[in-house]
């Protein structure tokens, strides 16, 4: 698969470990989320992609966690 950024073939994939904060002065008192994603990384550009695994995105879509500017557009 090509790069998406600058189509190179030179990727590899790394583990990684993120801490997802939310956003505003809100998400400092929220849990932050924790994802253990594989990063595919362009060892020419590097951009980066990986997916954050169906649990922690219903972490990050429960509403009681996002701050109220969010839900209020959602």
């Amino acid at each position: 698969m090509a790069c998406a950024c600058c189509q190179s073939d030179k990727q590899e994939m790394f583990p990684a470990e993120i801490n997802v904060h939310f956003p505003g002065f809100e998400g400092l008192s929220k849990p932050t989320v924790r994802v253990f994603p594989r990063l595919r990384v362009c060892l020419d550009c590097g951009f980066t992609e990986f997916t954050i695994p169906h649990a922690q995105r219903r972490r990050l879509d429960e509403s009681e966690l996002l701050p109220q500017t969010k839900r209020a557009a959602a």
